[in-house]
């Protein structure tokens, strides 16, 4: 594919930057946490090193988007530091109704059928349409400003989102702003998003469509592969590493 995007260097929040959205995942958690945490709670949720995520925690301070707190001890010894984000009980609020009222459709919409994929990527879909039909009403130049306005939206929608420079292109996310609904619906909401990216290139008259999506990867990322088609498809086929039993179907299904 000879897509290629050359993003000018952030701040490290976003997927646009050197570190794959990475920070975008750590300052959600500091934000949507009630109590700071410390670099040892991040390095486990985020399954990632220590003294990366201490590296990752001094550039958001650095940044201004998270400050330093001490936590008192009961014990003797010398007082953890531990990290909290900007406005955390606003934005923890915020956040968390957005989250519960995803939690609720998406399980309401797989009980009421369970398959509903096909219908829940049409519906994504019509969303990527709507959201690029909004933009901008200049079209873009070529494939490479499709990608850009592309990566522009699903950044600015939180999904933290990097294209990789290796062929065939792959689009990887390396953060859900849709949280437990994905894990516990996953074919409902992956659909959701394959569709919302499709639609929004088959909007922006891309030739390039994602084909197949590897979810949930290790290094918290989901990788969709690009590929040059304008089929419309009735959904994407999904990969997962391990069955996931509130699913209630099996998220390692591969394409036919």
């Amino acid at each position: 594919m000879g897509v290629r995007v050359n993003h000018p260097v952030y701040d490290g929040t976003t997927g646009r930057g050197g570190h794959g959205g990475r920070r975008t995942h750590i300052i959600r958690l500091l934000r949507d946490a009630r109590e700071p945490l410390t670099v040892d709670q991040v390095a486990k949720r985020v399954d990632l090193p220590v003294n990366t995520v201490r590296t990752h925690l001094e550039a958001l301070v650095d940044a201004g988007m998270a400050v330093r707190a001490t936590q008192t001890r009961s014990t003797p010894g010398r007082p953890k530091v531990a990290y909290r984000g900007v406005l955390p009980n606003q934005t923890h609020e915020r956040a968390h109704g957005f989250r519960l009222l995803s939690e609720i459709l998406a399980a309401s919409i797989t009980m009421a059928n369970p398959e509903c994929t096909e219908w829940m990527y049409q519906v994504g879909a019509e969303w990527g349409r709507c959201l690029m039909s909004r933009a901008p009403h200049v079209a873009p130049e070529d494939e490479d400003e499709i990608v850009e306005r592309l990566i522009d939206k699903l950044d600015a929608l939180w999904f933290a989102p990097e294209l990789s420079p290796d062929a065939p292109a792959i689009l990887c996310l390396y953060n859900c702003p849709f949280g437990d609904s994905t894990k516990r619906h996953p074919e409902t909401v992956c659909q959701l998003h394959a569709g919302m990216i499709n639609g929004a290139l088959e909007e922006m008259g891309s030739s390039f469509r994602m084909v197949y999506l590897r979810a949930h990867q290790p290094g918290h990322r989901c990788e969709g592969q690009l590929g040059r088609t304008t089929a419309r498809a009735k959904k994407v086929p999904l990969e997962y590493p391990t069955r996931n039993p509130k699913s209630g179907s099996n998220p390692s299904s591969k394409p036919a």
